[in-house]
């Protein structure tokens, strides 16, 4: 059974987002990533993935301030914001 909206975990939003994002709703994707970093903004995977969906969609300013927060967590991903998105 689903955790109820109130109950989830930053997993849990995370999963969904993943969900969204690959049967292309990626405004519910973004929506649900936020919910997770809403819950713990230090959720470095979150901000990752949500940075590549605004550099999906032309938003590279939002890109680079997710890229920003995940790279702060996690320094040693700047290979992986390279490789997904190259000229951020």
């Amino acid at each position: 059974m689903a955790a109820e909206l109130n109950e989830m975990t930053q997993y849990d939003w995370f999963a969904h987002a993943r969900v969204y994002e690959t049967t292309g709703e990626l405004d519910k994707a973004i929506e649900a990533y936020e919910e997770a970093l809403k819950i713990d903004p230090q959720f470095a995977k979150a901000w990752f993935y949500k940075a590549k969906i605004h550099y999906k969609l032309g938003q590279k300013d939002l890109a680079r301030e997710c890229v920003k927060h995940s790279l702060e967590i996690k320094p040693d991903w700047e290979s992986h914001v390279k490789k997904y998105m190259p000229d951020l």
